[in-house]
């Protein structure tokens, strides 16, 4: 989970992403499916938290 663009690990660049496609300043994710970080069905701004607060060593999986 939290692998927006498909590359195989999870990091900043992967909540950046979401919050691109949030904005609706990307049309689609690599990984839509992945992006849902929390997994309530919707990629909003909250995934993008969840991804960064994974990153940073704040949740040790997704979802929390």
């Amino acid at each position: 989970m939290g692998d927006a663009d498909c590359d195989g690990g999870v990091d900043a660049i992967d909540a950046t992403l979401v919050l691109q496609r949030t904005a609706a300043l990307i049309p689609t994710l690599p990984c839509a499916s992945l992006a849902d970080a929390d997994g309530n069905g919707a990629i909003d701004s909250r995934d993008a938290v969840l991804i960064l607060q994974l990153v940073a060593g704040l949740l040790s999986t997704l979802p929390p």
